[in-house]
């Protein structure tokens, strides 16, 4: 199975994930959490659906992708977004400890520093795996 027909399944799965979401919202069975989350899957399942439609019917957009898929320039800037990401959210989460902790809030304060032990964590654990394969 071809990767874009992976994307392409699951976009159909999360329209009706999302869909089964907002019905069971509008009967009351679910929460406005759970039916706002359906909400927001079923509008990502409509445009990766869109997407998919347009990639299998558009020849030039579907070269457009690949070679962006395939391209080493992008796959590099998605490696520095990510780890820009993880910088901010470590340096977010120490700081939101700090600020919960200045207001006397101790249950935030835990989870935020918890949190960021927890990706250091994870960061190691990959590094420490990544530095054996490599």
């Amino acid at each position: 199975m071809k990767k874009t027909d992976v994307r392409f399944l699951f976009s159909l799965l999360w329209l009706v994930i999302g869909a089964a979401l907002v019905i069971c919202g509008l009967r009351g069975l679910v929460d406005e959490y759970w039916s706002a989350m359906g909400f927001a899957l079923l509008v990502v399942g409509t445009l990766n659906f869109v997407r998919g439609i347009r990639y299998k019917t558009d020849k030039d957009y579907r070269q457009d992708v690949d070679v962006r898929d395939s391209d080493e320039r992008t796959r590099f800037i998605s490696g520095r977004a990510w780890a820009w990401t993880g910088y901010c959210l470590v340096l977010g989460g120490a700081v939101m400890s700090i600020v919960f902790k200045l207001m006397g809030n101790e249950l935030l304060m835990q989870a935020a520093a918890y949190t960021v032990c927890a990706v250091m964590v994870v960061y190691w654990l990959f590094f420490w795996g990544l530095s054996r394969k490599y």
